[in-house]
């Protein structure tokens, strides 16, 4: 007979669910869903459980270790209590810390802020939060003015049309992508190039010198890059509506065609942070739809193009309180029509840190994000497939060399596309290629930045040299089998 692993991975959870209708049932998660196998408890009045999972938790999931040490902080111990040379004050500080250069190196800036700030509170006026603060100070200046009619008349003339590359475009079966009938499962990553990340990749990339990246990660079997789009670096004049900014269109087709060219799919992520800070999304201002259909309709014949991601982390809006629930999915079913008239043979996902389970009827494919605990991950995947039969994405995950070494880098991914392949999802998109010199995540006058864990995500150092990780990747990928 033939070993069929599923038959065993489905026989191995009928088991655990009858082994844990004998057991206390844990408390239900956000969509009522319980999951076979439940969280590690801790004892919010006890130290010491709290102190360990500080330490089970540090470098791997920040949201889980300042949950504890503020719990801890609350009971008011010894502040050398978990000791490891630092009191639960500066673990504070370090941990608020690490996780703004986390929320940065996603280009969720609004959210890094708070961070650094919190950071703060704990060590007041620490020269790294600080510093890291004023580096996204110039995110916040205010939307330039609207431009007068001969301009806006003078650069709609002059934009060339986009030449679409030749293929097929990607659909969706079932609970998988296909092209041509044959499954097309995604190997990603996040990409922005080594020189050029978040404000200055539209702004200052050198297409022509990207050759050399694009070849590098198709050799290790990526198939997909996620790109992240400003609204304020690709538009002008928002006053007028969509008025595009030559240069950084003509960067952006250059990428996707050098992109196609080599057999990469690309997902267009929408509507990130940089763009939030003094615009209000969520009102549906006429100039934001308009650069959205721009955008939708000028790349919608090209096949490499698989989908558009919405807007990323937009569960992040309502779970700070800054707008509702039901205001955030309303807008997302506007934005969702909106692109689907413009490009329909496109796809529409959000990638959503957590709760991507709300998404599902709005969207082609539901996405989400995870920077935490295996665990964590494979929970989220269960409560994501108990709500809905959409295919499924891991859009966002990554392991910072700044706080690990690589083993444990190369450990951590392998866990994570394991539970990604043992749960059939649709793919997954590592956070990042490249790490980042200190020069480019910054922004005169404040360069070079300190270094951070921000700078070392990549899967590939500075010199391009290949980190274990990417031993790995390759594995899932089936390079290393050819």
């Amino acid at each position: 007979m033939t070993f069929q692993p599923q038959r065993l991975f489905r026989a191995m959870l009928f088991l655990m669910a009858l082994l844990s209708a004998c057991a206390p049932a844990p408390p239900p998660n956000r969509s009522g869903f319980i999951p076979a196998t439940a969280a590690p408890t801790v004892n919010p009045a006890d130290p010491v459980d709290l102190c360990n999972r500080v330490n089970t938790y540090w470098g791997r999931d920040w949201g889980a270790v300042i949950e504890a040490l503020e719990q801890l902080q609350a009971l008011n111990p010894s502040e050398s209590l978990c000791d490891q040379g630092m009191t639960i004050t500066d673990r504070l500080y370090a941990a608020y810390l690490a996780y703004g250069d986390l929320l940065n190196a996603r280009g969720n800036d609004a959210e890094a802020v708070e961070a650094y700030q919190q950071a703060l509170e704990y060590r007041f006026n620490a020269p790294e939060a600080s510093q890291r603060l004023q580096d996204l100070q110039p995110a916040t200046r205010p939307a330039p003015p609207g431009c007068d009619s001969a301009l806006v008349n003078q650069v709609l003339a002059s934009i060339p049309a986009y030449t679409p590359s030749q293929g097929s475009f990607i659909g969706v079966e079932g609970n998988r992508f296909s092209q041509d009938g044959q499954p097309f499962p995604i190997y990603g990553i996040n990409y922005y190039p080594r020189d050029y990340p978040n404000h200055r990749f539209l702004t200052e990339t050198d297409v022509a010198s990207l050759g050399y990246e694009l070849d590098l990660m198709r050799a290790s079997g990526i198939n997909t890059l996620r790109l992240h789009l400003r609204h304020a670096d690709l538009f002008q004049c928002p006053g007028n509506g969509a008025i595009p900014v030559l240069e950084a269109f003509a960067r952006l087709d250059g990428l996707i065609s050098a992109a196609a060219q080599r057999g990469y799919r690309v997902i267009l992520v929408l509507n990130v942070d940089a763009d939030l800070v003094d615009h209000p999304l969520y009102d549906s201002p006429t100039h934001i739809e308009a650069q959205t259909a721009f955008i939708a309709l000028r790349y919608a014949s090209e096949p490499a193009v698989i989908a558009y991601d919405l807007r990323a982390g937009g569960d992040m809006d309502y779970r700070t309180d800054n707008f509702s629930q039901q205001t955030v999915l309303d807008w997302l079913a506007r934005t969702a029509d909106l692109v689907r008239a413009n490009a329909p043979d496109q796809l529409i996902t959000a990638g959503w840190q957590d709760e991507g389970e709300v998404t599902a009827p709005l969207v082609d494919f539901v996405s989400f994000q995870h920077f935490g605990d295996v665990e964590a991950l494979r929970q989220e995947i269960a409560v994501l497939k108990s709500n809905t039969t959409r295919p499924i994405v891991l859009a966002a995950f990554g392991y910072s060399t700044f706080t690990i070494d690589e083993t444990a880098q190369l450990e951590a991914t392998q866990r994570t596309l394991e539970a990604v392949d043992a749960n059939g999802l649709a793919g997954w998109v590592v956070w990042t290629a490249f790490d980042y010199p200190l020069t480019s995540l910054c922004l005169e006058p404040n360069c070079p930045a300190p270094d951070s864990a921000a700078h070392h995500f990549g899967l590939w150092n500075t010199s391009y040299f290949p980190k274990r990780a990417v031993d790995i990747i390759e594995v899932f990928t089936g390079v290393d089998q050819n």
